[in-house]
């Protein structure tokens, strides 16, 4: 079975990437050109009719959405090598942490970025909203203090590391790269040493 995943540096895929190399599975990467539209080709709409990245091809079985892919991923291959649980409260947890992952803790962390830092990806200044920087960061620090506590007693979201630590690792490793921080979670940071530094995710870059 063949897997192919397209994306291009510093995007979405990153999440998805760095599952493949945890997985240890082989795998073609395409790196597509968004100067050169290639993410809106027919081909490729084929594959993703979003038009963006990421997307993964699991053998004739296309996929996309990064949160998707990463489902996928531990339901098909990470079962078996310890990386999704496969049945019972394990495998609840990890499902509810994967999708907070993305549905809450990236939405409030990026909205916060886009209204309320300077970075390269941050709307004008004159498009900006205060009264929405403010709820979404208040929100974001609701969020850390969340995951500060499920990480008081335990390295990585369900003691071990899965697969599910990827959705809001790669949240925060984004996010803190541009500027933002996890404000003073003890917890938080440590864990997101730890996920920074695995090899995988140093195989994955980005």
């Amino acid at each position: 079975m063949s897997i192919r995943l397209y994306s291009w540096p510093k995007s979405s895929a990153s999440g998805a990437r760095w599952a493949l190399e945890e997985l240890g599975v082989p795998y073609d990467y395409v790196v597509l050109d968004g100067a050169k539209r290639e993410h809106q080709t027919p081909e490729y709409l084929a594959i993703n009719p979003n038009g963006k990245v990421p997307a993964l091809v699991d053998g004739a079985e296309p996929y996309f959405e990064s949160l998707a892919i990463l489902l996928h991923l531990g339901e098909s291959l990470g079962r078996e090598r310890g990386l999704w649980p496969s049945s019972g409260a394990p495998k609840a947890e990890a499902l509810c942490w994967a999708v907070w992952g993305t549905a809450e803790l990236r939405f409030y962390a990026m909205q916060w970025v886009y209204h309320g830092l300077d970075t390269p990806i941050s709307y004008a200044p004159k498009d900006r909203s205060k009264a929405t920087a403010d709820y979404n960061h208040g929100q974001y620090q609701r969020l850390l203090d969340m995951l500060d506590a499920r990480l008081a007693s335990r390295e990585y979201l369900l003691g071990d590391f899965t697969l599910a630590d990827i959705s809001p690792a790669s949240v925060l490793l984004f996010v803190t790269l541009l500027g933002a921080s996890t404000e003073g979670r003890t917890n938080v940071d440590a864990w997101l040493a730890r996920c920074r530094t695995r090899p995988a995710r140093e195989r994955a870059g980005d």
